[in-house]
C-alpha cells in the first residue's frame, strides 16, 4: 500500500522490522485484523511507547482503506486515452519542449551501493543544476553566441537537448546500453 507516495513498509519501516508477519500480503493482514488487538500485530519484542504511538498512527491510516476482492488492481497510463501504457506516448512526453518539474525527493537518490559521482549528477540533472551552456548564459558566465551545442547540432545546449536529443551524445547512450548487455529497437513514428 502507497501512501504520498512512499509505501507503508518504507513510512512504518521500524514497525516493519519488529513484524513477525512480514510475507503477508495487505488482504492478509486484513483478514487476520488490524484492530487494537487484530491478529495482523504480531512482533518480535514487547514494542516500545514511542513504536506503540507509531502503530496508533498507522491503524488511523487502516482505517479509511476499503479493500475490494472483487476489483482487479491495475495501473492506469494517463498520456493515453485507452489508459494502456505505449512507447509513442512516453517517447512524445519525453520529447516535447516544455520543462516538467521533476520532484523527486532527495532521500531516494541516496542510497549505499550507487557511486557518488552518479548520485550528484543526479541530482544536478533533476534540479537543473548541471553547467549546460543554457545555465551558463543564465548566469552571465558566457555571451548569448556562445549557447549553441558542442555536438555542432545547432541546437541551444540544455541538459535536455545533451541526454535526448542530441545526435553526438545520444551515441553514447546507445554505446552504454549496448556495454549493459541492453538491445531494443524504438519504433517507427
Amino acid at each position: 500500500m502507497w501512501l504520498e507516495g512512499m509505501s507503508f513498509k518504507d513510512k512504518f519501516s521500524r514497525l516493519f522490522g519488529l513484524l513477525l508477519l512480514k510475507g503477508v500480503l495487505i488482504f492478509g493482514m486484513h483478514e487476520l485484523g488490524w484492530g487494537l488487538e487484530g491478529g495482523a500485530w504480531k512482533w518480535r519484542r514487547r514494542l516500545f511507547a514511542w513504536e506503540e504511538e507509531l502503530v496508533g498512527e498507522l491503524r488511523l491510516l487502516l482505517q479509511n482503506v476499503s479493500l475490494q476482492v472483487d476489483v482487479i488492481d491495475k495501473t492506469l497510463w494517463r498520456l493515453e486515452a485507452s489508459s494502456m501504457y505505449t512507447v509513442r506516448s512516453a517517447y512524445n512526453f519525453l520529447t516535447t519542449n516544455f520543462t516538467v518539474d521533476l520532484a523527486v525527493p532527495v532521500s531516494s537518490l541516496w542510497h549505499k551501493d550507487v557511486p557518488l559521482k552518479v548520485v550528484l549528477f543526479a541530482w544536478r540533472l533533476f534540479r537543473d543544476r548541471l553547467p549546460t551552456k543554457d545555465i551558463l548564459f543564465r548566469r552571465q558566465v558566457i555571451n548569448f553566441d556562445a549557447q549553441a551545442c558542442v555536438g555542432e547540432s545547432g541546437e541551444m545546449e540544455t541538459s535536455s537537448h545533451l541526454l535526448l536529443h542530441c545526435d553526438m551524445f545520444g551515441s553514447v547512450w546507445y554505446f552504454i546500453l549496448r556495454w549493459l548487455g541492453i538491445y531494443f529497437v524504438l519504433p517507427s513514428m
